[in-house]
């Protein structure tokens, strides 16, 4: 690492560019491949959007998309590692009847657009590096107010305020039903095991520890937590569980007070539909709590909502723009895993891929106007959506359930609705995550000074940002 101003050498580069050592490694190094050539694995595993049977349900009404944005700045001028972290999350509710009239006459009508849409943001932010509560560490600082963030990030669509804290403990429950309280698998502190905690919280069975327990604890943000650098990972997982968890709020809303619309509504995610790093658990949750809205909703012969994940980037969202030129507009590519494993992520043929983070399974669709989304969509009414590889009596693979289009009888609406609601905004995007983003995204730049200066301001720390001194952070009560 270098000392503060110092620079390095314009000519710094030159002794590694000729290193026979960097030049040998690049040769032993392969990549996937930029360049496809027989397609048949590919052109084998399309099909038309009109040959997938379409389940029973009225067209989609609206639509509610949810995108999140965070940043950690540096809050003390001369102490780079005093750090705070901003969540921002919005859900855009897109009215379809009035977004589609907004371009009746060949344009579009800004005004009509603006009112076919509502949005919703929800914000916190949370201890960095060298931040803490008084008389606890940092680790135990980044628990509180985590906890806290979620407590206080709540909606009132439905009545009732209903928060994240809230939709935490549905999805250990079932739909309309909040759990009264949760397992975590360990304390943070002492590691014992099966420690039981209510919405507002618990402490730790063992004598010797009486540690404070969240019922955000079992996400085990904390786990990548670090007292000492930077925490965006740590910030970015949080964002994450935010984005699902108001979704579940919303959907849970829906089914509460009206299930028969939710029948009515897409909801999209932005990413696909799974949970990565410690929180990967949840995964499991988010399955149960699918399956059994899927059951219920069946009970009152009511069709489930259309739920998908669509990923604006990434291996996957690379690997279709690969592809692409080979499937036709309007088609369809299941990504079964001996294709995903041996195309995509560079694994053994039998490995299970998805088992620890999904409750949806990847497809790739070529629209009616050429664009590729890589969605995400769950197996109604329920199941793991991805299963472990199995042969045949040859050696070749034989298809399980989760890979059968008829595990996914939603597929078909939902690849119709985005269809409609496409935008040339940005290459291969959809108008309500398009909103969303707009809605929720930390601007870097100014908006990074302005950030940065409420911390300063809020900690009682010397500021650095120019040009904003007349800048006044808002008051919290």
């Amino acid at each position: 690492m270098p000392y503060e101003q110092e620079r390095a050498s314009r000519i710094g580069h030159v002794q590694t560019a000729l290193s026979p050592a960097i030049s040998e490694a690049m040769e032993r190094w392969q990549t996937p491949a930029l360049e496809v050539g027989d397609p048949a694995h590919i052109t084998e595993r399309l099909t038309s959007l009109e040959s997938l049977n379409r389940d029973d349900r009225p067209d989609p009404t609206f639509a509610i998309a949810f995108d999140g944005s965070n940043q950690e700045v540096e809050a003390r001028p001369g102490y780079p590692s005093v750090r705070v972290g901003y969540i921002q999350i919005a859900g855009v509710y897109v009215d379809i009847l009035k977004f589609l009239g907004a371009n009746s006459s060949g344009l579009v009508n800004a005004r009509q657009l603006e009112r076919a849409q509502i949005t919703q943001t929800v914000n916190s932010v949370l201890p960095g590096s060298n931040v803490f509560l008084k008389g606890v560490t940092g680790r135990e600082s980044w628990r509180a107010e985590f906890d806290r963030s979620f407590a206080e990030s709540e909606i009132t669509d439905f009545g009732n305020s209903f928060s994240l804290t809230d939709a935490l403990m549905t999805i250990h429950g079932k739909p309309g039903a909040p759990a009264s309280s949760l397992t975590l698998s360990k304390c943070p502190s002492c590691g014992a095991s099966n420690q039981r905690v209510t919405a507002s919280g618990g402490v730790c069975t063992t004598p010797d520890c009486m540690e404070k327990l969240y019922p955000t604890d079992v996400l085990r943000g904390y786990e990548e937590f670090t007292d000492d650098g930077e925490n965006a990972l740590t910030l970015t997982r949080a964002m994450n569980m935010a984005e699902r968890l108001l979704l579940i709020s919303y959907i849970d809303g829906f089914y509460r007070v009206e299930p028969r619309m939710l029948s009515q509504g897409i909801f999209i995610t932005d990413g696909p539909l799974a949970v990565y790093g410690p929180a990967a658990p949840m995964k499991s949750k988010f399955l149960e709590y699918w399956t059994q809205l899927c059951v219920a909703m069946d009970r009152r012969d009511i069709a489930p909502p259309l739920l998908v994940g669509i990923e604006k980037s990434g291996r996957f969202a690379d690997h279709a723009r690969v592809i692409e030129r080979h499937i036709p507009n309007g088609h369809v590519m299941m990504l079964d895993t001996p294709y995903i494993n041996r195309y995509v992520t560079n694994q053994k043929p039998d490995h299970h891929y998805g088992k620890d983070e999904f409750y949806g399974r990847r497809f790739i669709y070529k629209t009616s106007t050429g664009e590729s989304l890589v969605v995400t969509v769950p197996r109604v009414p329920g199941g793991h959506p991805y299963e472990k590889p199995q042969r045949d009596s040859a050696g070749g693979f034989i298809q399980v359930p989760s890979e059968k289009y008829e595990s996914y009888p939603t597929l078909r609406a939902t690849l119709e609705a985005l269809d409609l609601m496409q935008t040339q905004l940005y290459p291969n995007a959809v108008i309500p995550v398009a909103l969303a983003h707009s809605a929720s995204s930390l601007p870097l730049g100014t908006g990074r000074s302005v950030l940065t200066l409420l911390a300063q301001r809020s900690l009682g720390m010397p500021q650095d940002s120019v040009g904003l001194s007349r800048f006044k952070p808002p008051k919290y009560r």
